[in-house]
């Protein structure tokens, strides 16, 4: 994905991005181009299938803002080789993802019965806030 992200990271700032999603196997890039360019001229095509079952999809680029945003009103929804598509502003990743490098996760197992969650805890509390939502797993593990 990091190629991607450089390949577009000017454009995708600047609005001249949009992504296709759920597409058929049989969209290439060169259909796409056709299509797209009949509403305003296309800079790039970028495709990517995946060999797991998920629906490939692609990110196409404009030389124009205005061009881009015409695409995406005219084309989500609109049916390309008989899938329904879905047209987005493309993002970078990090837009929409939470950061979550400082979040770790420790498995403790082989406890004593008469350990409670509270004792763990007290155990872990000298390095750091403890999430609430760790708080199941603590009771499972301590039952």
């Amino acid at each position: 994905m990091g190629g991607i992200l450089l390949w577009a990271r000017q454009a995708l700032q600047n609005g001249q991005v949009v992504y296709v999603g759920n597409l058929s196997r049989d969209v290439t890039e060169i259909l796409i181009l056709q299509l797209f360019t009949q509403i305003g001229p296309c800079k790039s095509c970028k495709m990517i299938t995946e060999q797991s079952s998920n629906d490939p999809y692609c990110f196409v680029e404009f030389f124009e803002h205005r061009d881009a945003a015409a695409a995406l009103a005219a084309m989500n929804g609109r049916k390309i080789l008989g899938k329904e598509v879905k047209v987005n502003w493309a993002t970078t990743p990090s837009s929409q993802k939470k950061d979550t490098s400082n979040h770790f996760h420790v498995f403790v197992g082989d406890l004593s019965p008469e350990i409670t969650t509270e004792d763990i805890k007290a155990a872990f509390a000298p390095f750091g806030k403890i999430s609430p939502k760790a708080t199941p797993a603590l009771s499972w593990l301590c039952a």
